[in-house]
């Protein structure tokens, strides 16, 4: 049985932001507003974080329809999707704090 090496974590982050932009782009196509939030956003990425998405804004029907255009993005990497109309409003500034758009991730 061969071993897995795990993804070098620069080649890891690469994806990652390369992933997310690709995300957005598309979510964006279908009407929905989404940011980078959580480690990728911070960019304190590791070997081991998700990538955090915050849908802002998503037309009714596509609501917990998105998520597959999430992963086809990000080639396999693991994601939340969370949405802000669902944040309790105490919480809420704790999720948007720190969000970027996708293309400003470097």
């Amino acid at each position: 049985m061969a071993l897995k090496l795990p993804v070098q974590p620069d080649h890891r982050r690469e994806q990652a932001i390369s992933g997310a932009q690709a995300a957005v782009s598309a979510l964006a196509e279908l009407g929905v507003t989404a940011v980078i939030t959580g480690s990728l956003a911070r960019d304190t990425f590791g070997p081991y974080s998700d990538v955090d998405f915050l849908i802002t804004d998503c037309p009714r029907h596509l609501k917990y329809a998105i998520e597959g255009t999430v992963e086809d993005a990000l080639g396999g990497l693991p994601f939340d999707v969370v949405y802000l109309d669902e944040i309790p409003a105490s919480k809420v500034a704790r999720f948007a704090e720190g969000a970027v758009d996708a293309c400003d991730l470097r």
